[in-house]
């Protein structure tokens, strides 16, 4: 079945598994088009992207420990300060760092990190993160730094795109009827890998709260919001997607993830993608089940676009697509 995307300027809709986003100080929506109805509005969240004050130096010459040239899209949070005040660190960089740079108990989240760099009072680590339950795991890397004033800022790397932070199912959450398992930011790698600082600092922290980090895009710092939203294709049917951008957006920097959620033998290296407007943006297959790649969106910028995501899975398999849109709102 084929959803479409629709500028709807006061909701948006949720039909079956897919969810789609706001869009910019408007909201986008879908429906099936069946006998010209939409399924009910539901409401979701558009991500706003802001800049961590604080964690780098105010001025562009100054030094800083934090290395926003290598930083892609972030999630940061900082730690409260300990009770009582005084002299005491928020947080214990080099009790951090020997436990990042270990093989965790549950290697199933993430492997030993790598040390990049630490000082007296700051910490980056790059961590080799899970980012789909399937088997073999595929593995992200995902950049930690931390500092004793409390940052603790998870990023990609520059070249990479923003669709990788998005992690396919939870051991806990999946079910037959909904491959996807998580909602779509519920939990990403780069929460999971600030829980990963957070209990290192704190074995008895409880998991961060998604709603409590905020985001961050250091390549595009004119970008100040995101969406992202995903379908499932089942036994080889495609699965078809809509979206529009209002003519008011004038920088959209998309990105793209696909996964094959099933391992199955179906003849020579079958392969999932997802396409955009015809193109190929990302494939996975036996050797790589999770891949993601960013792309152009075709459009010209005084003009309203619509655009047409494909999620492509091969038969015997569930395959899941998502696409991440970064932009500046108008």
């Amino acid at each position: 079945m084929l959803n479409l995307l629709v500028i709807d300027y006061k909701c948006t809709v949720r039909l079956g598994a897919l969810v789609v986003v706001l869009l910019a100080a408007l909201c986008l929506g879908y429906g099936s088009v069946v006998d010209g109805k939409s399924a009910n509005p539901e409401r979701v969240a558009v991500h706003p992207l802001s800049s961590p004050s604080g964690v780098v130096a105010a001025e562009p010459d100054a030094e800083t420990a934090f290395r926003e040239e290598d930083a892609g899209i972030s999630a940061y949070l900082r730690v409260s300060a300990q009770p009582g005040g005084g002299s005491q660190t928020r947080l214990n960089v080099k009790s951090i760092v020997d436990i990042l740079t270990s093989l965790p108990d549950d290697a199933s989240i993430r492997g030993a990190g790598k040390l990049v760099d630490w000082g007296a009072n700051f910490g980056i680590v790059e961590l080799p993160m899970t980012a789909a339950v399937i088997s073999p795991a595929p593995v992200e890397n995902v950049t930690v730094y931390f500092d004793d004033e409390g940052w603790i800022v998870a990023y990609l790397p520059h070249n990479r795109p923003a669709a990788a932070l998005w992690k396919h199912g939870s051991a806990d959450g999946a079910t037959t009827d909904d491959a996807k398992a998580d909602e779509d930011l519920e939990r990403n790698l780069l929460v999971i890998a600030i829980n990963e600082v957070m209990t290192a600092h704190d074995p008895g922290t409880a998991d961060v709260n998604p709603s409590e980090v905020t985001y961050y895009d250091w390549t595009c710092p004119q970008c100040d919001a995101f969406v992202l939203f995903s379908g499932v294709s089942r036994g080889g049917t495609p699965d078809g997607i809509k979206f529009v951008v209002p003519y008011t957006i004038s920088l959209v920097r998309a990105s793209a993830a696909v996964v094959m959620t099933e391992q199955i033998d179906v003849g020579d290296n079958p392969t999932a993608n997802v396409s955009v407007d015809g193109k190929v943006i990302a494939t996975a297959d036996a050797d790589n089940p999770l891949n993601s790649a960013s792309f152009n969106l075709d459009r010209d910028v005084d003009n309203t676009s619509l655009h047409r995501v494909v999620i492509d899975s091969p038969p015997d398999n569930v395959s899941v697509g998502a696409i991440l849109l970064v932009y500046d709102r108008p």
